[in-house]
This record gives structure tokens, sequence and C-alpha cells, in this order.
């Protein structure tokens, strides 16, 4: 009797049978990339929110950001617009987040923002949001995020300040 090397038929099978079952199993996850990515860039921008509040609570200090949707960017700033803030997790560069350079934020884009009649947000002392002419929101703040369809809006609650990513 001769050896013979290869696989049979009912071999065959059963291998593409679990190849694709594990397929079917990663799909989902390869899928929820762009959902995860644009999750991730409301939770940066709403994280930057609050820190611009508390900074503004903690040194009596005006801090706010500024939004430029054409460029899909925003600057944190205190106490102008003109004078960005630095950047606590790089002391060497100012905070601004640039969707379109960002490496993790690649893509996603500010489809909106608008506080009152402006686009940016200013927290006094209390922690209070006005918009950036200096204004009392009357309504909510809101920043629309948008990435390959998917959409994720980060409110601020006028009074309190209360920031929701939703």
């Amino acid at each position: 009797m001769s050896a013979r090397a290869g696989f049979t038929l009912t071999e065959l099978v059963i291998g593409i049978t679990i190849l694709g079952i594990l397929a079917w199993i990663a799909y989902p996850k390869i899928s929820a990339k762009d959902e995860i990515k644009l999750d991730a860039a409301a939770r940066r921008l709403a994280s930057d929110f609050r820190y611009a509040q508390s900074r503004a609570i903690g040194t009596r200090v005006v801090h706010g950001l500024i939004f430029e949707p054409a460029l899909s960017r925003y600057t944190v700033f205190a106490p102008t617009v003109g004078s960005p803030v630095t950047d606590p997790a790089d002391r060497a560069h100012t905070l601004q987040v640039d969707y379109t350079r960002k490496v993790e934020f690649k893509g996603v884009a500010i489809a909106s923002a608008s506080f009152g009649t402006t686009r940016g947000v200013t927290f006094d002392y209390y922690g209070v949001p006005r918009d950036s002419g200096g204004t009392d929101l009357t309504a909510t703040g809101r920043v629309i995020l948008s990435y390959q369809g998917l959409a994720d809006t980060v409110d601020v609650t006028p009074g309190t300040g209360k920031v929701v990513v939703r």
C-alpha cells in the first residue's frame, strides 16, 4: 500500500465550515469599528467640555470651546477665543482637536455646533454654560458628529452645564 498525501472531501468540508463560522462570528466586530470610532470622538468631546467646565470652576477664569465645523475641529480656550489652553496630556501643544488629523478620529466630521446664536460655549466660574457671546444658554447646546453615515450628539444642558452623549 502506498501512502497518499492530501485531504479527504469530508476534511475539506469540515475545514471550510469552521472557517465560515469563524468569519460569521468576526463580522459584527469588524462592522462595529465605525461606530466605535464615532463613539470615541463623542466621548473625547464630552471630556473636553467637562475639562473646560472644571477648569473654569477651579481657576475662576472663563473657559470654553469654539467650533469650526467646516474644518472639523475645535479648540479649548481661556479666557478668550484667541488664547487656547495647553493640552494637559501634551504640554507642548494647545488643546485643539482636529478630526481630519488625529489618527484615532480620522474621518469624523462636525456636522453642526450650536449654542444659542454662536458656534462656541463658555463656562463661568460657577460652571454655568453661556454662548461664546456671554449670554446664558436658554436651550440645550448641541454638537453633532458624523462618520460613515452614523451620527452622535453631545448636548450641554442650560443652567447646570451637564454634558450628555447621545
